[in-house]
């Protein structure tokens, strides 16, 4: 087993600096979907939503959401718990066959102290790692590459 690897990341700076979101933007992306493609979203389903990291760790960072404002599992009703995963693993999915590599993260922070930047509201991050980011990679750049790469996944489900 391998040790640990740093990742340098400074676009996520300013994510950081800033706090990150006052509002819930899962809340936000979820009930505007004609803004799907300024958000970053690329699925939507029955139960759950997929939108692209902004600020990814890793390239091909995504994160699924159920609809419903959660903090934790155990807050889903049996069938939105079961339609949630089963709609992550699809996503895993299509984010492995888009960025061509089966190596991933898949998990949920829940609470601060797990990481959460948004604890109030529930998501699964799921976070190819075969493939970094440079770390000079310009924010203007790397948003044009998310917004395409959203475009990649969203063909998928069209």
């Amino acid at each position: 087993m391998g040790g640990f690897r740093i990742v340098l990341t400074p676009w996520r700076y300013k994510y950081i600096l800033e706090g990150g979101s006052k509002d819930c933007f899962f809340c936000e992306y979820a009930k505007r979907p004609e803004l799907d493609q300024d958000h970053l979203v690329f699925y939507r389903g029955k139960y759950s939503f997929g939108v692209l990291n902004r600020y990814p760790y890793m390239w091909g960072h995504v994160m699924v959401a159920p609809y419903r404002h959660v903090a934790d599992l155990e807050q889903l009703s049996d069938e939105e718990l079961a339609g949630l995963l089963k709609e992550a693993y699809a996503v895993r999915k299509a984010v492995v066959k888009v960025v061509g590599c089966g190596e991933v993260l898949m998990g949920a922070n829940i609470g601060r102290a797990a990481g959460a930047g948004v604890e109030s509201h529930l998501h699964i991050h799921i976070i190819p790692t075969c493939k970094e980011i440079d770390p000079n990679t310009p924010a203007e750049t790397l948003e044009l590459m998310l917004k395409r790469y959203r475009d990649e996944l969203a063909r998928l489900w069209s």
